[in-house]
């Protein structure tokens, strides 16, 4: 496939989940979806632990979020759609549905500091949807890969950031993932009998077919993705930078792998077949499939943050994170072979037919944000002081491809987003809490640069190509909008 309009284009940025893509906490989504150097109380594990340390109260909060998006329509494909080992005149197209992420969910964070320089927190993303949904792609299919499943995943992180001198910070934290592992040992019998009178199709000669699955077992194991936090305080250890806050993170790479082991045996018994003597033939196929979906890139965070007395707050994120280690959630078969008294077919003889070719780079992209506090207001009810704050921010997202193979129609483009906010904090006023009461609201919209994937001049229908030739539209948006309630005690 060539790039048109200068645009690379693959599946669409790898992100882990529902929390990278449209970000977790309503003031950090509201503000750009950034801030790895302010302090959002519990809501830090996924951007940077470290903050912790700068709880005051106990905290719980709970939000709900409308994720979707919208994507272009593709043209129809050349497809085997009767199934008949052929693409030709026969085949009817294969229309592919538009097919959108929505990952609507909660947010949770339960927080609580111990001491005055340490904190600790668990977060939780759970989609009301599908809790997880595992889905391979095929190569020469358009589609945007990385959406879809991708987003349809819980994520839970748990974290600790204490103070360690003056102003400066060190957290850590997990986030839990899984690795999984599928087996299925299977037999099939057929018994073919001699042609009789009457008999004018191959299935007549078919007697009778039994399917035996004899075990299938499928172990899911947690796994844990470490990411590590530095905060910087400057003001705490330098009075005249006071105001200045900076943040560094480390996440390491991770993500969801399945290894699936089929072992499937074909008995077929011949008899009636004139003066021959019945006849048993097995053939045995063990297969291992690799799949590797929910990849998490390991990522490089720098994050500073400013507000003087009580002007406005600005910061700028820049993320660098490690795509050349992609890994497209596509099944490979790492083992295969075919064995019978017949024949035999070794491992080195059976090729991969979803193998592919996809060069990804490094990224860096950046979020930047404000927020404005707004005068106090003094109420003569219980709810005391109420505090109002505007948010608004913006990001750039690079897509990560380089470069493709022909037989491939991943899909992606880069990213804009656009995100505002608004948030009030007041005292309970029906007392059940000491501490403060705040509610959030927030949206940010993704807008994809648009271009088209044009497939490359050819004599034949080749699978997976568009029809005439017709290129395959790019562009899109993603959207988020929520609201929260935090308190604290």
């Amino acid at each position: 496939m060539s790039v048109v309009l200068g645009l690379m284009l693959t599946s669409m940025n790898a992100w882990a989940g529902s929390v990278d893509i449209y970000g977790f906490g309503a003031a950090s989504v509201g503000r750009g979806q950034g801030g790895v150097a302010i302090a959002d109380g519990g809501m830090t594990v996924f951007r940077n632990p470290a903050l912790l340390q700068k709880l005051e109260w106990a905290e719980a909060s709970l939000g709900f979020s409308l994720n979707r998006g919208r994507f272009p329509q593709a043209p129809p494909v050349y497809w085997d759609t009767n199934q008949d080992g052929r693409i030709d005149g026969a085949d009817t197209p294969l229309t592919l549905a538009a097919e959108a992420p929505r990952s609507d969910g909660l947010s949770v964070a339960i927080a609580r500091n111990v001491g005055s320089k340490v904190g600790l927190a668990l977060n939780a993303f759970l989609p009301t949807d599908q809790i997880l949904r595992l889905r391979t792609t095929e190569p020469a299919l358009p589609s945007w890969v990385m959406y879809g499943s991708r987003t349809q995943r819980f994520e839970i992180g748990i974290g600790l950031g204490a103070e360690l001198y003056k102003g400066i910070s060190l957290g850590f934290s997990t986030e839990l993932v899984a690795k999984a592992q599928y087996r299925i040992n299977g037999t099939l019998d057929i018994v073919v009998g001699g042609a009789e009178s009457g008999d004018e199709d191959p299935e007549d000669l078919i007697e009778y077919v039994r399917v035996d699955v004899h075990e299938m077992t499928f172990d899911l194991v947690p796994r844990f993705v470490p990411i590590a936090g530095l905060h910087w305080d400057a003001g705490i250890l330098l009075p005249a930078l006071d105001g200045f806050d900076l943040g560094v993170v480390w996440r390491g790479a991770s993500g969801f792998p399945i290894i699936a082991d089929i072992d499937l045996q074909l008995n077929g018994e011949l008899a009636g077949l004139g003066d021959l003597e019945p006849m048993a033939l097995a053939l045995v196929m063990p297969v291992e499939l690799s799949i590797y979906d929910h990849y998490i890139p390991e990522r490089w965070s720098f994050g500073a943050a400013y507000q003087y007395k009580d002007l406005p707050r600005v910061y700028v994120d820049f993320h660098h994170t490690r795509w050349s280690g992609m890994k497209v959630n596509v099944a490979h078969v790492t083992e295969s072979a075919i064995r019978s008294q017949v024949f035999q077919v070794e491992e080195d003889l059976v090729d991969d037919a979803n193998s592919y070719e996809a060069q990804f780079t490094d990224t860096l992209s950046v979020h930047t944000g404000i927020e404005v506090y707004l005068p106090v207001i003094e109420t003569s009810g219980q709810a005391g002081l109420i505090q109002p704050v505007l948010r608004g921010g913006f990001g750039y997202i690079p897509s990560p491809l380089v470069n493709q193979s022909a037989g491939t129609s991943f899909m992606d483009a880069d990213r804009m987003l656009f995100s505002g906010g608004v948030g009030v904090t007041h005292s309970d006023p029906f007392g059940w809490v000491p501490g403060p009461v705040s509610w959030d609201v927030f949206y940010t919209r993704h807008q994809l640069a648009t271009g088209s994937l044009s497939p490359e001049p050819s004599e034949n229908s080749i699978a997976g190509t568009p029809v005439d030739g017709k290129a395959i539209p790019v562009g899109g948006s993603l959207w988020s909008a929520g609201v929260q309630l935090g308190v604290s005690f």
